[in-house]
């Protein structure tokens, strides 16, 4: 299983309270004011609700005193505990300052040796939002390293973090974390770590300003993003948090009373956080998927995200959807802070403060990197600034699947390389972001996955010819390049091999060997 993004936290300054059962993430919760922690029950409602019958129904409060927040207990039955240290009276509540990263267990004298039913809280306080992803730790992981510059793991690009700075890794006790001589360290549920340690389920580790909660055999993590790592397609572990399912029995349409086929049989599963190629020969059918897929277009089958049918609540779910086309709209005469504050005013709720609009416009400039241009003419602007506008006029709306036909078009290799970074820093926020471009390689070290959608010559119809990571794709079709593959697929008229047919009827094989 690829990474997953689970749920992105509450995008403010504020502190947020991220909730952990054995299932994983359950709720991040934005904190404000005072807060009760406790079991909901007839007539009896908490700010903080946790189910366990261990906890009370006054379990604990968190509070807020300017930008300080303190936790206290409530003279709970099973107590609380806050980075090992418990607090429990049956005579006095035990108020406790929190400060970000600490690690809250509810019930702790209840929980000691049993991982089960667990509840745990994480209190952060962020400049920025944090999105959670889900790892594996298959069997082929022996180490997982994590640091700015690491040949296969979890890089994080933050100045606070070492290039090597430290590695989860198996042993024969267990999985364990050790520090590298990193320079600002490691901690273990708010303790630095000083030598190799063995984790337990729940335990809390933190670098920097990321975390990684261990459960056994998968972490939870808010770092960075992976890099060249072990395959992890076939780990056999359920999904936590929202896919995009695309479920496309057909799409047709009707020529002159004659009914004709573009697309056929296609099942592809892509999760947040997830950068995808949409890559084909003449005449597959790329844009005719993408219109299908966001619903402009639809097909006979279903395409869901997370929960929601997209066909069946378009309405609703047209707003998390944004769509870039080749052709931009742009008015030369308005400068680039204006078309993006008309479209913020567009598209952003009407009950969105002021302030909180404006912050929403600084934040798309800087993700485009448009702050230099802010105050310059449309007109004006480089191919590739105005590329990136066009990305920003639809990204300020902060949609949750992001589609690009062509964003890359006219640009020369360095700025399309550089558009393609943007886009893979969007979809690191936890959004799924698909694009059709005619020079993949650009795209390439930036990808989690590819689709390639292949015209057979039996039916004259789009299908699917693969789905899976880079390296993958290339092994399939045995070869190095992007344009190895489409020369592949495409037909010998067309400066082909002709072999679209066999790719589909291979990658079909293997799905039914599965």
């Amino acid at each position: 299983m690829a990474d997953t993004i689970l749920y992105k936290a509450f995008p403010s300054r504020e502190a947020t309270l991220h909730l952990f059962d054995e299932t994983g993430l359950i709720q991040s919760i934005p904190l404000r004011g005072r807060m009760l922690v406790g079991r909901n029950s007839s007539g009896h409602v908490c700010d903080i609700a946790l189910n366990p019958q261990y906890i009370s129904r006054r379990h604990g409060e968190i509070d807020q005193s300017e930008d300080q927040y303190f936790y206290t207990d409530l003279l709970s039955m099973n107590g609380t505990g806050i980075n090992g240290k418990i607090l429990c009276s049956r005579t006095e509540y035990l108020r406790e300052e929190l400060h970000n990263g600490d690690v809250i267990t509810f019930g702790v004298q209840y929980m000691k040796g049993k991982p089960q039913n667990r509840v745990i809280g994480l209190f952060t306080q962020t400049e920025t939002p944090i999105c959670w992803q889900s790892l594996p730790l298959t069997e082929d992981i022996a180490e997982l390293q994590i640091g700015r510059a690491v040949s296969e793991g979890i890089e994080m690009k933050d100045a606070a973090v070492s290039e090597k700075h430290a590695s989860f890794f198996r042993s024969s006790g267990g999985w364990a974390i050790i520090d590298h001589n990193s320079t600002n360290g490691v901690s273990l549920n708010g303790k630095k770590v000083l030598y190799p340690q063995y984790l337990s389920p729940f335990d809390v580790v933190r670098i920097a300003d990321a975390y990684f909660v261990f459960f056994g055999d998968w972490l939870i993590y808010s770092a960075g993003r992976r890099v060249e790592g072990p395959d992890e397609a076939d780990s056999g572990r359920p999904v936590r948090g929202k896919q995009l399912c695309i479920h496309i029995v057909q799409r047709s349409v009707f020529q002159r009373f004659k009914k004709m086929m573009l697309l056929q049989d296609i099942d592809v599963t892509v999760s947040d956080g997830e950068m995808v190629l949409i890559l084909g020969g003449s005449g597959a059918g790329k844009t005719t998927f993408v219109n299908a897929v966001m619903g402009y277009e639809k097909a006979k089958g279903k395409i869901t995200y997370g929960d929601t049918d997209i066909y069946e609540e378009y309405e609703r779910m047209k707003y998390e959807i944004g769509f870039v086309p080749q052709q931009d709209l742009l008015r030369g005469s308005d400068t680039v802070y204006d078309t993006l504050a008309n479209a913020a005013e567009m598209k952003l709720p009407r009950g969105m403060s002021g302030e909180k609009r404006e912050d929403r416009i600084r934040e798309v400039l800087e993700d485009l990197g448009l702050t230099p241009e802010k105050d310059s003419l449309v007109s004006k602007l480089s191919g590739g600034q105005r590329k990136r506008l066009s990305i920003a006029v639809e990204y300020i709306s902060d949609p949750s699947l992001f589609f690009l036909d062509e964003p890359d078009s006219g640009l020369d290799d360095i700025i399309g390389e550089g558009l393609m970074e943007n886009l893979r820093g969007i979809a690191d926020k936890g959004k799924i972001v698909m694009i059709i471009t005619h020079s993949p390689e650009r795209a390439r070290k930036f990808l989690d996955k590819v689709i390639v959608l292949a015209k057979s010559t039996e039916d004259n119809c789009g299908h699917l010819a693969f789905f899976g990571s880079v390296q993958e794709a290339f092994d399939f079709f045995e070869t190095d390049t992007f344009r190895g593959i489409i020369k592949r697929i495409n037909r010998k008229d067309e400066n082909g091999e002709g072999l679209a047919d066999y790719y589909i009827e291979k990658y079909n094989a293997g799905n039914r060997r599965k």
